[in-house]
C-alpha cells in the first residue's frame, strides 16, 4: 500500500505550480491566506526564479502536475504535493494525515490525475470567466433524474 510520510517538523516547502492556471493560481492564493504551520514559498515554473531555485525543474515536467520540495531536499509531485500543501495549513493538518494514508492516498491520486488533465477546462469555466459566464454552463447542466427514496443513481 501506498503511505506518505508527513514528518512532525518541516521547515517549509516550495511550490512549483502553473503560473496560467486559473484553478493552481487560485489554489496558491488560498493556501496563501491560511494560517499556516510551517513556511510556504509559490513559484510559477514559467519564472526565471523557478530554475534557481531549483536547478533541473523542467526535467521534473512542472506542466504535467504541481512540483514540491520540502526542506529544501525530498521532491514530491501530483498528489503527494498537494498533500503537503494542505498540511502546511494548521487548519487541514488532520486531513492531510489522513489523505497521507493507505487507503485514501490512492484516491487522492486519481482524484488529482482527472484534475490535472482537466485543469485548463475547468479553470476557463470557474476560475477566469465572469460570474455570468460560469452560471451559465451552470445552468447549461441537466437536472439529475429524480429518484426514489432508498434507492442510488449512479
Amino acid at each position: 500500500m501506498t503511505t506518505m510520510n508527513l514528518p512532525l517538523q518541516v521547515k517549509g516547502i516550495e511550490v512549483f505550480y502553473d503560473g496560467r492556471c486559473g484553478m493552481c493560481c487560485t489554489f496558491a492564493e488560498w493556501i496563501g491566506g491560511q494560517e499556516r504551520a510551517f513556511a510556504v514559498k509559490f513559484v510559477p515554473y514559467q519564472a526565471e526564479e523557478a530554475e534557481e531555485v531549483l536547478p533541473g525543474i523542467g526535467a521534473l515536467d512542472p506542466a504535467r502536475e504541481m512540483v514540491l520540495r520540502v526542506d529544501g531536499e525530498n521532491i514530491y509531485r501530483g498528489a503527494e504535493a498537494w498533500v503537503y500543501c494542505l498540511y502546511s495549513c494548521v487548519s487541514y493538518r488532520k486531513l492531510a494525515r489522513r489523505l497521507a494514508g493507505p487507503r485514501m492516498l490512492p484516491v487522492a491520486k486519481k482524484v488529482c490525475v482527472a484534475l490535472a488533465a482537466n485543469r485548463h477546462g475547468l479553470s476557463k469555466i470557474f476560475f477566469r470567466r465572469k460570474d455570468r459566464e460560469v452560471r451559465k454552463h451552470l445552468h447549461a447542466i441537466p437536472d439529475p433524474e429524480p429518484y426514489e427514496e432508498g434507492t442510488w443513481v449512479v
